[in-house]
């Protein structure tokens, strides 16, 4: 019950007790009054009617009596008029049934005043002709009070609306600061951190007040020297500081990451190596140098074509190197078009020298990290024959693929078409055995039913523009409950298509309100880098997901992003690669780790490990603190029945 129904049921109260008391005590001072004056009124009438009847010439006419009390009673003031002879004998009398007009005969019948009647004897000279009787007629005073109650309980009907109505008023006025402070929680719970300017004059609420506003400033505070920590460590570990790129390490993660987490990234790695740069910077100097890698490290930060440099990192002093969602034709495109803005760097232009780049790409997802590199370095070998601005496509292939994104269109086309797709899901566990979430992954057959993982096919079907077709598929199949375990919430990870087109939204709607109407909570999530790249849709699906009772989450947390995400919009838990723990050193761990667990707890956020392949590893971050992890090791992917 609101504080204003509790107060207006007390006002009420009052109100109710307060007008019966008055009302009572109104009214039994009005009965009063009005008795008084009845029974003086019907005895002033007996005195005159008697003084007019001895005033007859003739008194034992009949028809004269009759006439003048006819006369009087005719008024209608009077209920009993009769006059009774010496001998007892009733001379004249007329009477009527008491009934008021206007007035319920409940109210008659709950007060019945008694009857005012006036005796007088009636003599003509000396002689005493009777005795005369006047009842009055109650009807008038009924009426009177009766219209006197209406009145008095309308005025107070009328005062009581009007109270509560400046009751609310006042309520609203008074109680707008307690709104703004629960707005003010609301929005600490959102990871957003208001100050109330408008400090009421009331002391208590005052108090209330300055007291939320040093608790979200405290809690602000509390979160920037968090992430200010992450952020250094980060940039400590994890960055170039030369270029402001991530460095060796960093990119090792990532591949890591895209080893052991297959639906985090579909894509291909991108080596530029800038071939007698060391000689070079001999010669021109270390300030040429450096300018040169700033430089370079720009570029990769830029778009070409319209395919984004994911995750650029400095391998070492001549190489660079990023992942690029996805195919080799679309990796080969994008870096003829780099090559092209590397030949008018200032740096380059109108100066002598040897420096020219050359490039690999390996196609990730077919094999691992060590074949990747491998590859790379053989891919760069080929190209360091052929001479200045060569691109070689480096690796091998482990399942029979088409040749030519013709025969990719077509063969995806028919994947769809055929539903040739199926889904599997990986347990998220507790380190007690409780199962947090099912995640579900997309996998394929090909004409010799061999099982194809996504990463085999995904970044041809994003080059292509098909991923979004396949996230509706999977929808629908959800919908169809082609998935493992249903009384355990199931995770959906968004491609990069979803945030960029329209098509997709009603189908996940359906999927949305199909899950609530079964009961089954859907844990939805993105990677890092999608989220943070398309803030608008972000928001809107948050509010979305929210609002059908779901979860949102952010899939291979990456500590080089900017972690402000974190606040910004409502997520329920995140999910970071145990290769990202298990890599830093001791020291770094327990530099890095507590300020991350810190901020997620504080703002309510589940942290989740994947990638966990190894007793060892498990056992390592179990030791941590860790609470939740997901990964090989802990759960294969299953395939649905």
């Amino acid at each position: 019950m609101t504080l204003f129904r509790q107060i207006a049921l007390l006002v009420t109260l009052v109100f109710l007790l307060t007008t019966a008391i008055l009302l009572a005590n109104n009214f039994q001072q009005n009965a009063r009054f009005l008795q008084g004056q009845m029974q003086t009124t019907a005895r002033d009438m007996a005195t005159t009617l008697g003084i007019a009847i001895s005033n007859l010439p003739d008194s034992d006419d009949p028809a004269a009596l009759e006439t003048l009390i006819n006369a009087v009673f005719d008024s209608g003031y009077y209920s009993l008029i009769e006059l009774i002879g010496v001998d007892g004998r009733v001379i004249q009398s007329k009477g009527q049934r008491i009934q008021v007009e206007g007035v319920p005969q409940w109210f008659i019948d709950s007060l019945p005043l008694k009857p005012a009647e006036g005796v007088t004897t009636v003599m003509k000279g000396w002689t005493q002709l009777g005795r005369l009787r006047v009842v009055l007629h109650p009807g008038y005073f009924y009426s009177s009070l009766y219209r006197s109650l209406i009145d008095t309980l309308q005025w107070f009907a009328l005062l009581f609306a009007v109270a509560i109505l400046l009751l609310w008023l006042l309520l609203h006025l008074l109680l707008r600061p307690l709104q703004r402070v629960r707005e003010q929680a609301d929005a600490i719970s959102r990871n957003r951190f208001l100050q109330q300017e408008r400090i009421p004059r009331t002391v208590e609420l005052k108090a209330v007040v300055e007291a939320m506003n040093r608790l979200s400033e405290r809690m602000q505070g509390l979160f920037e020297e968090q992430q200010r920590n992450l952020d250094r460590y980060n940039r400590l570990l994890y960055r170039d500081q030369a270029t402001g790129l991530g460095n060796r390490r960093y990119l090792l993660e990532q591949l890591q990451q895209a080893e052991s987490e297959e639906s985090a990234f579909h894509g291909c790695l991108c080596v530029i190596r800038l071939s007698h740069f060391d000689r070079q910077r001999e010669y021109l100097g270390y300030e040429w140098g450096d300018r040169l890698l700033r430089e370079v490290a720009d570029l990769f930060r830029a778009r070409h074509d319209g395919l984004p440099a994911e995750k650029p990192a400095r391998l070492g002093d001549q190489e660079f190197a990023f992942l690029l969602e996805g195919d080799e034709e679309a990796a080969v495109d994008m870096l003829a078009a780099l090559f092209h803005r590397l030949r008018e760097l200032p740096a380059l232009h109108g100066v002598e020298t040897e420096v020219y780049p050359l490039a690999a790409v390996v196609r990730l997802g077919q094999g691992q990290l060590g074949d990747w590199l491998a590859a790379a370095d053989y891919a760069l070998s080929r190209a360091e024959s052929r001479g200045a601005y060569a691109i070689e496509p480096g690796g091998h292939e482990r399942y029979r693929l088409p040749k030519g994104r013709q025969a990719w269109r077509a063969w995806l086309e028919q994947l769809i078409e055929r539903r040739r797709l199926f889904l599997v899901s990986q347990a998220a566990m507790s380190v007690d055995g409780r199962i947090r979430q099912q995640e579900l992954l997309i996998r394929a057959y090909d004409e010799d039913d061999q099982v194809i993982p996504a990463s085999a096919f995904m970044p041809m079907a994003a080059g292509l523009g098909l991923s979004l077709e396949i996230d509706r598929l999977v929808f629908e199949m959800i919908r169809e409950g082609r998935c493992v375990d249903r009384d355990a919430p199931l995770a959906l990870n968004l491609s990069a298509a979803f945030f960029e087109a329209a098509e997709g939204q009603r189908d996940f709607d359906l999927l949305m309100q199909h899950c609530r109407e079964q009961g089954v909570t859907l844990c939805v999530e993105a990677s890092h880098h999608v989220l943070l790249h398309h803030p608008l849709m972000r928001e809107r699906l948050a509010q979305r997901i929210a609002e059908q009772g779901h979860r949102f989450g952010i899939d291979n947390l990456d500590p080089a992003l900017p972690l402000d995400l974190l606040k910004q919009t409502g997520f329920g838990y995140v999910k970071i690669n145990a290769r990202t723990l298990a890599g830093a050193s001791e020291r770094e761990l327990a530099a890095s780790y507590p300020s991350l667990k810190t901020m997620t707890d504080a703002l309510g956020i589940e942290l989740i490990v994947v990638g966990v392949d190894s007793e060892a590893l498990y056992r390592q971050l179990r030791d941590l603190g860790v609470e939740a992890m997901q990964g090989d090791w802990l759960s294969h992917p299953q395939k649905s029945p």
